[in-house]
């Protein structure tokens, strides 16, 4: 039987999608990014046409503008939550981690996880990294059959360098992979009915999954982020309840930005055959060029979402407070003012310090050094140990305005 909860929610969620339908259907371009399009970059040029900030029917600003974008994310008026503190209305139940925080709570917070994902501490997992590449490479089918390149390779590497960072013991991990599969959802902005209460079931199983591996590092403390970060419970720097979301969402983050990253890098390189001859023939040398190039030029995160927290005049519009701003990072990412040729992919590019697609500022990712550590082998890897990589179906992309990715993509070799 429905309960009044899943009514209301789902009453909720039916009346967004009108909107955004109705808005969508009257040329609005933003609803129609909200709409999940297969490919976005089309909608991303048109936007780009209107001006630096054009307004959405839906009442967000909206920006491709590089310059724009930047200043935005470093600037503190603008945060990810409304001015009084409380969270965006949302229809995920899901709080508590520095993604969703603003200062001070999110400075406290990043404080503590920044000696485990620092770029020293993430040089440690390179040669891991190399080891589990080569291990799920020698997985593969090498007669011509099919693979699935997400699923065998590209989601398997990041989870289990997450697992060994996090610290979730060998028998729990499997069960660690499925959930996380089960609450990505959360990174797709809105979606499904469905969906939403899958996910809420998946955080209260991962919830307990997680309260059952903090007590065990409490008894056994290890090299792993979850033990590192305990004394802070016992000094007051953290509370439980802020280390349970933190377990999840880190990981969870972590491996859907390197996953889509690799899949993306290969879906571009095997679309341009003249730059993966490129890195065939010096895979050592250009696959940190493959990384950063991916990474502007289809990265795994679109957009993100700021909110102004006093008046600010911007671009020639005057956001009040509690104004939306959706930043288009992809589409910064292409900015002609920026980066010549914006539409052309280039592993020779030099340009990693002006994307955006790590974000910037405070909210710069975390896991960003790592990411570039395990997506780098992976290109490396493929480009080495499965040179005449082809095409061998078509993938099924994402369906999220967020994060832009595959969850198959069929590829053969040998």
């Amino acid at each position: 039987m429905t309960t009044l909860p899943d009514a209301g929610l789902r009453a909720r969620m039916a009346g967004y999608y009108d909107i955004l339908e109705k808005a969508a259907d009257q040329g609005d371009l933003y609803a129609r990014l909200l709409r999940g399009p297969a490919d976005p970059y089309p909608v991303y040029e048109q936007i780009r046409a209107l001006g630096p900030l054009p307004r959405s029917a839906l009442g967000t600003w909206v920006t491709t503008d590089h310059q724009i974008a930047n200043k935005v994310l470093r600037d503190r008026r603008f945060g990810v939550r409304l001015a009084d503190g409380q969270k965006v209305p949302e229809f995920m139940n899901f709080d508590n981690s520095m993604l969703g925080l603003d200062p001070p709570n999110h400075a406290r917070l990043r404080k503590l996880t920044i000696p485990a994902l620092n770029p020293r501490m993430a040089g440690r997992w390179r040669d891991r990294a190399d080891q589990l590449c080569a291990q799920f490479i020698d997985e593969l089918p090498t007669d011509g059959s099919a693979f699935d390149l997400m699923t065998e390779f590209a989601q398997k590497l990041p989870v289990t360098v997450i697992a060994d960072l996090v610290g979730i013991p060998d028998d729990l991990r499997p069960r660690f992979s499925r959930l996380s599969r089960r609450i990505a959802p959360l990174l797709d902005g809105v979606v499904s009915f469905h969906k939403v209460r899958g996910v809420d079931l998946a955080i209260g199983e991962l919830t307990d999954m997680f309260r059952g591996i903090i007590k065990l590092r409490q008894e056994n403390p290890g090299d792993d982020l979850i033990s590192q970060m305990l004394p802070a419970i016992d000094d007051g720097r953290l509370t439980m309840d802020e280390l349970e979301p933190l377990c999840m969402f880190l990981p969870l983050a972590g491996s859907e930005t390197t996953v889509n990253l690799i899949g993306n890098g290969v879906r571009a390189l095997l679309a341009n055959p003249e730059q993966w001859d490129m890195l065939r023939a010096d895979p050592a040398g250009l696959a940190a060029g493959v990384v950063e190039e991916t990474l502007r030029f289809d990265p795994p995160v679109q957009q993100y979402r700021r909110v102004a927290h006093q008046e600010i005049e911007l671009a020639g519009e005057i956001l009040p407070v509690d104004g939306e701003l959706a930043i288009l990072a992809a589409a910064a990412n292409r900015d002609p003012a920026v980066f010549d040729d914006p539409h052309r992919y280039d592993i020779t590019r030099r340009s990693a310090a002006d994307t955006l697609s790590f974000s910037a500022g405070i909210h710069y990712c975390l896991g960003a050094p790592l990411a570039r550590v395990e997506a780098e082998a992976a290109f490396r890897a493929i480009a080495t140990r499965l040179p005449d990589l082809r095409v061998a179906g078509e993938p099924r992309r994402r369906d999220s305005f967020i994060i832009h990715g595959m969850l198959h993509f069929p590829l053969s070799t040998g």
